[in-house]
């Protein structure tokens, strides 16, 4: 795939604020103002804005943005800043709250994962994804404590609803929370998907992590769960919603652990998509992963991950309003992404598409809705 002159400009910007280097400036030579707002805009839908910004600063003066696009560039870096110490606080009360009920609340991604970054205030975050488990098995089972964590924000008058068999929501002091049960999506394949979630169980070894020079102290899983949630996270939206910030976590966890691969873990199609995410990795945002051992065929696989990033053909809005051109979308969606799921999940096709099938026989009002 040959890149656009922004998503190269992106990647120099991208690469030299994940390593601390001078940004490689013969890629800015001729850019034009329309360049810089197509690399904004690029950066701020993968969710890589401020680091970014980042890459911006380190920037000879005489290549920068047009004035306009850096007032707000820094303008929205900002709010990432506030948000992000909003998120760190609301962990933490959140994790101590469970805790005072015998819970351990684990945060997944986030603004956990943000203490692997040099400015973890400039990772992104949507929503806040944790995992609950008993403190004591003695006096209540890992899955009394995942229940038990729901039903304390019931009694808290907050509106608690499932989402599938994976994880409830909710929303605690305004921001939106998912309480896995399960990591993964562990009816993709029946085996080998539940054999990776039972994995994760097992390295999931959570620690404290501080932020802010200590303000707040987060508890969050070990590099080793982090080594196979983040890809499969990742993954799980190729087809449907992969984007440059899942890279981004990726290569930052490259950089500061390297690539070990449980032992447990032997399929090829799986162990070939690691290769082709950590190909991307080496190859536009500069980590050094040696990748002799690993299945061949990965290199098609990361152009098409790369081609899914920056111009998939099914967004999450369906651009559609006509009813018939809406369901003929999602046909064609469901399909492409099962194949994905396939090509690195060993997914049943079929068994996907039933499953489509189910939730919208469930749920009726699904099978006309654009999406947001």
């Amino acid at each position: 795939m040959v890149l656009k002159r922004s998503e190269l400009m992106l990647f120099a910007l991208l690469r030299s604020a994940l390593h601390g280097t001078k940004v490689q400036t013969t890629i800015f030579e001729g850019v034009t103002d329309a360049d810089w707002i197509e690399c904004y805009d690029k950066a701020a839908r993968q969710g890589v804005l401020a680091f970014a910004w980042d890459g911006v600063e380190l920037l000879p003066s005489q290549i920068h943005p047009p004035k306009q696009l850096k007032i707000r560039w820094a303008m929205s870096v900002d709010r990432y800043e506030e948000k992000h110490r909003r998120y760190c606080s609301t962990v933490q009360q959140l994790q101590q709250f469970y805790a005072a009920h015998g819970i351990v609340a684990v945060q997944l991604k986030g603004v956990g994962f943000s203490s692997n970054y040099s400015r973890p205030h400039h990772r992104e975050g949507g929503d806040i994804d944790i995992f609950t488990f008993s403190a004591d098995t003695s006096k209540l089972s890992h899955n009394q404590a995942n229940s038990l964590a729901d039903e304390l924000m019931r009694q808290q008058g907050i509106d608690v609803q499932m989402h599938g068999y994976k994880h409830s929501n909710f929303y605690y002091k305004g921001i939106p929370v998912e309480n896995h049960k399960f990591f993964l999506n562990v009816q993709l394949n029946r085996k080998f998907m539940p054999m990776l979630d039972n994995l994760l169980r097992k390295l999931i070894s959570p620690i404290e992590v501080e932020l802010y020079n200590g303000e707040y102290r987060i508890l969050v899983p070990s590099a080793e769960f982090n080594t196979l949630f983040i890809s499969c996270h990742a993954f799980q939206h190729y087809g449907s919603g992969i984007a440059l910030h899942h890279l981004y976590d990726w290569a930052v966890l490259l950089n500061n652990y390297g690539l070990e691969i449980p032992s447990e873990v032997k399929n090829e199609k799986f162990l070939r998509a690691i290769a082709a995410f950590t190909h991307l990795s080496n190859t536009y945002l500069g980590t050094k992963v040696d990748l002799g051992s690993f299945p061949e065929g990965y290199e098609d696989m990361s152009g098409e991950m790369l081609k899914e990033m920056f111009y998939s053909i099914y967004t999450k809005k369906i651009p559609y309003t006509n009813k018939v051109r809406i369901f003929l979308y999602k046909i064609r969606k469901v399909f492409k992404r099962s194949k994905f799921y396939n090509d690195i999940f060993d997914a049943s096709v079929i068994g996907q598409l039933w499953e489509s099938v189910v939730i919208h026989l469930k749920d009726p009002s699904l099978i006309f809705s654009r999406g947001k």
